[in-house]
């Protein structure tokens, strides 16, 4: 136990207990009281303005309203735990110096603090750009609250309040009968004590009513705002003063006096006529977008009368409600519920507020809750105040944990801004209706020391100016030596950002709740930021900003890290108009950092692997849970980009590194992921309820090195008993209205649903399995299938292998989907036609070995079945494809088309040269590529995913009678005729035959694929013979001609005969 020394009381100063080990702040020998007049120069407590903190002094009672308080070396400001409240009320608190003490990491502070930042913005010429701040220029800033479980999940699901739950067996409710009722304005009731109806007055906007209704005493009149107030040009004056005679026989005022016009506010009120002491009133708490009063009750007699009032804060009337009615004593429903948590919560207490996370597409089904008092509750569980807007899913449903996120917002240390009633000034009013000029704390690069937990901020973060955010480690680099740490906060309720990380390093970011704000909430600035770690943090409902042009309502996102050296563990995103995590980086680090030395070369970002990404969450995410791509541009742009770890991210030339991207769970997002690697393996994803699950790409499409995708060991779910809220009434494209009885994703709802997309490649999908996929009225369905629109050659060796259906095909789902132009949402873009997917295995198709392609006739053959169940772009193919690109240097993409030789000039395959000239083409059949337009001087081609048994026979047109035809590599040579050439199986020969213009090749490869040959070409590059396509053929001409075009020679000359259907597949039948 501490040792003990008297207190002394002199000229200000306490000397406190002191205590072994670590001391509390609050305990230093010799600090000097605030409250004391002694402490200041001045001799008297400061009552405003400026002051200046040189020495160590403690707050112990709230401070006035200051300007400025400038805490420099030596000094220190000191909470103090033993007040009932502390508060330190400032327009700027700047640490020169100095150091600022709530707490202590080893003596978390008890009592009850708050730093409330003042002041409006001032805008005139000259103004600091800093305001309304505190900013910690050097010197310590230690925040340590009391320690709360940052938040849990719910075990078990929260179904929503239904009328039925809500409204009991009243007497009489005046919403049962009028449903006029919730028109908008100020309405009113009339009942006899009985409970009974007398009348119903309608909407009441000035003082006539309540006057005439004034002198039926003994009757009871409930009275509430539906919607908003409305006085229809009425004195607001005069309307109240009638309404208090009524009510309060002008004992007190009402709140009605205080309101205007249009006001959006809840408000119930029931009043006793004649009795004045049973007249009550309350308005609506903001909470969850709306002002809401819930249960007004008062008895009179044996009559319990109920008045409710909820009206939307953003103006969707729908999300409104007013109630008025009489029960019997003591039956007026509870909105108390309770809940199951999977954790002990008991840090949380009565009168603290929750936030829980929406388990649907809508983000905004978050909702706050007030904890109220339960005594039988277990350590787990907690009353709350409903209603329950919302069911919150609290189940694993298939393998996936689909468990509402619930994070305690209420806190005994709390940073806010003061704000003003409306937006004013140059405060982006056009876009936002309320003040978003909060609070905001900075620090800068000499700060000594910076850790905060277990605080709350909420108000913070200024919109309208750039670099102002609720926690802003500003140009700060390597903070490895100062052990900073942002964790288990509460952020809140906040106008810019959450934090941001500006060319810092080395930043603990772990469990903090981040919930309603404005722009990318966790931030790293400009692409140099390393080493940080962001660990178990939970971040839900991130609407669109102004800041930069990515917070745009489909691409803001709750996490948004600029740089791969960074850590992402264990945290949820839960919501966001855009993005739950987005990962992208700039060539170089952009705006401030520009001019900094971050160590980084050009692209060294893109070739940097990301340091950890496990055990994330993603959900409710209006457009894509996880996305993977872009470069950040200078100017805040973005664009698709090509990251491609690498061995030494420093060097360009060193090897492709593996990343390992473990344990992603997405639901409810339009889209689970969307990566855009090169040599990836994901593991151990979770997928449910999203559009589409996933969609991977490698960053380059040509071979420029070993590389594949895959994704392994896996769950997708396309609809889960997780229905959420149902849609109702939906009117399709075609104007057809059906019904649907659960929600629908944020856009593109009548496009496919699909658990993976392929797309790119190589990639390779196994071990997962699949439920959920059925059709609907209002899209189809497969578990698997292809992306929409697509522009890009997928790998003809991109494959699926050991997958498994808990349904039934056709009958309770779909294993394959794919569509074409006639579909929504699909197009006939050159990768659509050509990308190809092989079952590995047959656990797919329960063909081993076939190819999934289009049912184009350049594709198929007798050999081919076409499945229509899967959809109009599907058949199947027992022979293997192959892929063949051609280019022309600084020709460009030339355009070019293909026949089939077996169907002469007929059905000739027409590239779009939208991306790259290329073409899948089925190994059992022979192709000559056609030129039309001019055949260039120079181009090459080559061949993907061949190997020693795999050949692929192609003709070039090039030109009749070229008389100077040279082909590279050297080791090609002339024949003479086809026979010689079709016995060639080492890419040694090429045949040219003049008087048609067709140069021919056998292509293969010397080099068997193995079971987990995952390349586009074998080889030996690894003990799995995975290898890079190095077989890249030049012609060269002396000139370009305009004969590219043979096809009136070539055929009937190399038309050959249509194969066989010996061997034909039949379509699958499970």
């Amino acid at each position: 136990m501490a040792a003990l020394t008297p207190l002394l009381f002199c000229s200000g100063l306490v000397l406190l207990p002191q205590l072994s080990g670590a001391a509390c702040p609050h305990q230093e020998a010799g600090i000097n009281l605030w409250s004391s007049n002694a402490t200041w120069p001045s001799g008297a407590v400061p009552s405003g303005g400026d002051v200046t903190i040189n020495t160590s002094v403690l707050l112990d009672v709230n401070s006035a309203r200051m300007d400025t308080v400038t805490i420099t070396t030596g000094g220190k400001l000191v909470f103090d735990p033993s007040a009932d409240s502390v508060r330190l009320s400032a327009s700027m608190v700047e640490l020169m110096g100095g150091e600022l003490w709530i707490g202590s990491e080893d003596c978390h502070f008890t009592g009850d603090a708050e730093v409330l930042l003042t002041g409006k913005r001032d805008e005139s010429a000259g103004a600091p750009s800093v305001q309304k701040a505190v900013v910690v220029h050097t010197g310590r800033l230690e925040v340590h609250g009391k320690p709360k479980r940052p938040w849990t999940q719910l075990s078990g699901t929260l179904n929503k309040t239904t009328r039925e739950d809500m409204m009991g067996t009243p007497i009489y409710s005046v919403s049962d009968n009028d449903d006029s009722f919730s028109r908008s304005g100020f309405r009113m009731v009339e009942f006899n004590a009985t409970g009974h109806p007398v009348k119903n007055w309608g909407r009441v906007s000035g003082a006539s009513k309540f006057n005439q209704v004034a002198s039926n005493t003994g009757n009871v009149v409930a009275v509430v705002i539906s919607r908003e107030a409305k006085f229809d040009g009425n004195d607001i004056a005069a309307t109240a003063a009638a309404f208090e005679s009524l009510c309060f026989n002008d004992t007190k005022e009402s709140e009605i006096r205080n309101m205007v016009e249009g006001q959006r506010v809840g408000f119930a009120a029931i009043c006793h006529i004649g009795t004045p002491a049973n007249g009550v009133e309350t308005v609506g708490t903001s909470i969850n977008y709306r002002s809401q009063t819930g249960w007004l009750t008062q008895t009179v007699g044996s009559v319990d009368f109920a008045a409710m009032s909820v009206v939307s804060l953003t103006g969707i009337n729908s999300e409104g409600q007013v109630e008025a009615a009489s029960y019997a004593t003591g039956t007026v429903p509870s909105l108390v519920r309770t809940i199951t948590l999977d954790d002990s919560v008991g840090s949380w207490k009565e009168g603290d507020f929750i936030v829980m996370a929406s388990t649907d597409y809508d983000m905004l089904q978050a909702q706050e809750f007030e904890i109220v008092e339960c005594d039988s509750c277990a350590n787990n569980q907690l009353n709350i105040m409903g209603p329950v807007l919302f069911t919150h899913w609290g189940e694993v449903t298939n393998g996936v944990n689909m468990k509402a996120e619930v994070g305690i917002l209420s806190r005994n240390v709390r940073f806010h801004g003061e704000m003003e009633n409306a937006c004013y000034g140059g405060n982006l009013c056009d876009t936002f209706d309320y003040d978003t000029y909060g609070g905001h704390i900075k620090i800068h690069r000499n700060f000594t020391s910076a850790r905060i937990e277990n605080a709350e901020f909420f108000h913070m973060g200024q919109q309208p100016v750039l670099a102002a955010y609720p926690i802003h480690f500003h140009t700060c680099l390597d903070t490895s030596s100062k052990d900073v740490y942002i964790r288990k906060n509460s952020i809140h309720h906040t106008f810019s950002r959450c934090l941001t990380l500006h060319a810092t390093h080395n930043v603990t970011v772990e469990k903090n709740v981040a919930f309603d704000h404005l722009g990318h909430c966790f931030f790293l600035e400009d692409g140099g930021e390393q080493d940080n770690v962001f660990k178990g943090n939970l971040g839900l409902v991130t609407r669109r900003g102004t800041l930069i042009p990515s917070d745009v309502a489909q691409r803001v996102a709750t996490f948004w890290i600029t740089n791969p050296d960074n850590k992402l563990i264990g945290n949820h995103a839960a919501g966001s108009q855009g993005m739950g995590i987005w990962i992208l980086m700039p060539l170089l680090p952009i705006g401030h950092s520009a001019d900094m030395d971050l160590g980084l070369t050009e692209r060294q970002s893109q070739r940097t692997l990301l340091k950890a990404f496990r055990e994330n969450v993603v959900h409710s995410n209006g457009d894509t849970g996880f996305r993977l791509d872009d470069e950040l541009k200078s100017d805040g742009t973005f664009a698709p980009d090509l990251y491609h770890p690498q061995v030494d991210p420093t060097d360009p030339d060193s090897a492709y590194a593996l990343l390992e991207l473990d344990d992603l769970t997405a639901y409810k997002n339009t889209d689970g992921a969307w990566l855009k690697t090169m040599y990836t393996h994901m593991t151990n994803f979770k997928f449910s309820d999203n559009a589409v699950g996933i969609l991977t790409a490698s960053s380059i499409s040509d071979d420029v090195g070993t590389h594949y995708e895959i994704l392994a060991n896996s769950t997708f779910i396309g609809e889960s008993e997780n229905i959420g809220e149902p849609a109702g009434n939906i009117t399709l494209e075609s104007g057809e209205t059906i019904q649907m009885n659960r929600s629908v994703p944020v856009k593109n709802i009548e496009h496919a649903l699909l658990g993976i997309a392929s797309y790119r490649g190589p990639q390779h999908f196994m071990n997962i399995t699949f439920s959920g996929f059925k059709n609907s009225s209002l899209r189809p369905a497969g578990a698997i299938g292809k992306r929409f629109s697509n522009v890009y050659f997928g790998s003809p060796i991109n494959s699926v292998r050991n997958v498994s259906f808990d349904f039934a095909d056709p009958s309770e789902g779909i294993r394959f989907y794919d569509g074409n132009a006639t579909v929504t949402g699909y197009r006939d873009r050159d990768g659509n036609r050509h990308n190809t997917l092989m079952d590995f295995d047959g656990t797919l198709t329960g063909h081993a070995g076939c190819t999934i392609v289009r049912p184009i006739p350049f594709l198929i053959n007798a050999r081919c079945v076409v499945v229509p169940r899967w959809g109009p772009g599907t058949a199947l193919c027992p022979d293997r494809f192959s892929r063949l690109k051609i280019w022309s240097g600084l020709a460009g993409l030339v355009p070019t088309f293909m026949t089939r030789n077996d169907l002469g000039a007929s059905d000739p395959d027409i590239s779009l040269v939208e991306q790259q000239m290329s073409y899948s083409l089925n190994s059992a059949e022979s192709y000559i590529l056609h030129f039309n337009t001019t055949v260039p001087k120079k181009f090459k081609m080559a061949p993907y995913g061949l190997q020693n048994n795999v050949s692929q026979l192609v003709g070039v047109c090039v030109g009749a009678n070229q008389t100077s035809l040279q082909v590279d590599p050297n080791t090609y040579t002339k024949t003479d005729n086809m026979t010689e050439l079709k016995a060639d199986d080492s890419n040694s020969k090429y045949y040219y035959d003049p008087s048609i213009g067709v140069v021919m090749f056998k292509l293969t490869s010397p080099y068997p694929r193995g079971t987990n040959t995952y390349s586009h070409c074998p080889g030996t590059e690894d003990a799995d013979l995975n290898g890079i396509c190095s077989l890249e053929i030049k012609i060269e001409l002396d000139a370009e001609n305009d004969d590219g075009d043979c096809r009136s020679r070539a055929y009937p000359a190399y038309s050959t005969d249509p194969v066989s259907a010996t061997g034909a597949l039949t379509e699958p039948v499970f």
